[in-house]
């Protein structure tokens, strides 16, 4: 294969692959070269983001992972051992909803400071806006990936089992909440985090927050990005609501492969379970239209 530098161009310093340009050019040969065509364009693209680092950064590779660092061996060997725990993991607990399928292996990116970090990521945020600061995340744009700064090992590895996760869900077109959901509990249960409970003052927070305004935030997925307590508070009621369906494996995987963010899932909701997502928001803060109302949601062709 030789590369066209036209598909991989540098944009603001990084190499920003043009993935549609590239899948069209793999898709026009016989399919059996496929997966080894992907591979190697995706090493041409992390050789090319390694010509943009620092000298100490290198790529490291293993079965289903391909990791670029500037981190000490050690460091990169664990962290490489725990995401091929954490795949298979994550593929065993979503069984029939998960999928690893795809070609080419999963791409981690760990920069070693703040700005390079922020300097890669901003290539895939608006121009304009608020952010929330980030620890990591997955970048599900053409060949998805994830990146986050150097974290000590806890730290990475619970941000890689959370992204990870958002990776084998990508195929499904599920609302935020129900993504985020299966991310915080993946992260929790390989990490071996405490069970998320809610007690009395943390209650009251939710129940100051929530309303039938803000509840429609987090049924559109806006909520995860507020700048205040707004975003924390959505991660855990995310877990909460994914709790309360997964009573019945089965379900939840049905629930799942059906759902869309179009309607947050609603529609899938009846079907599966018999009843509309505002019941689960009304056992945790009483009466209100909590229903999803997607023609309130901004960006709606109907508002």
């Amino acid at each position: 294969m030789d590369a066209n530098p036209k598909l991989i161009p540098i944009i603001d310093g990084f190499p920003r692959p043009d993935w549609a340009g590239i899948y069209n050019v793999i898709h026009s040969e016989n399919e059996s070269s496929w997966s080894d065509e992907w591979q190697s364009w995706v090493k041409t693209w992390l050789a090319e983001t390694l010509a943009a680092l620092p000298d100490s950064y290198r790529i490291e590779e293993s079965d289903n992972f391909l990791i670029l660092s500037s981190e000490e061996d050690r460091y990169v060997d664990l962290l490489s051992r725990f995401l091929e725990r954490a795949l298979k993991t994550i593929t065993a607990d979503l069984e029939n909803i998960a999928s690893d399928d795809g070609y080419g292996k999963h791409v981690v990116l760990i920069f070693n400071e703040q700005q390079p970090y922020y300097d890669y990521i901003s290539h895939f945020y608006p121009d304009e806006g608020e952010f929330i600061l980030s620890s990591g995340v997955f970048l599900n744009s053409g060949y998805g990936h994830f990146a986050f700064p150097f974290l000590e090992m806890d730290e990475a590895e619970a941000t890689s089992a959370h992204e990870l996760a958002h990776a084998c869900l990508r195929h499904l077109p599920i609302p935020l909440w129900l993504n985020e959901g299966f991310a915080v509990t993946m992260e929790d249960e390989i990490c071996g985090s405490q069970p998320l409970t809610m007690d009395r003052d943390r209650m009251l927070e939710h129940q100051r927050f929530w309303n039938e305004e803000t509840i429609q935030e987090f049924w559109s997925g806006e909520s995860f990005n507020r700048t205040d307590e707004g975003s924390i508070l959505s991660y855990e009621l995310a877990r909460y609501c994914l709790r309360a369906l997964s009573h019945d494996h089965a379900d939840i995987a049905a629930f799942a492969n059906a759902a869309t963010y179009e309607d947050a899932g609603e529609q899938a909701a009846i079907d599966v379970y018999g009843g509309s997502l505002g019941g689960l928001i009304h056992q945790f803060f009483g009466d209100g239209d909590w229903s999803p109302l997607p023609k309130s949601w901004a960006g709606s062709e109907d508002t």
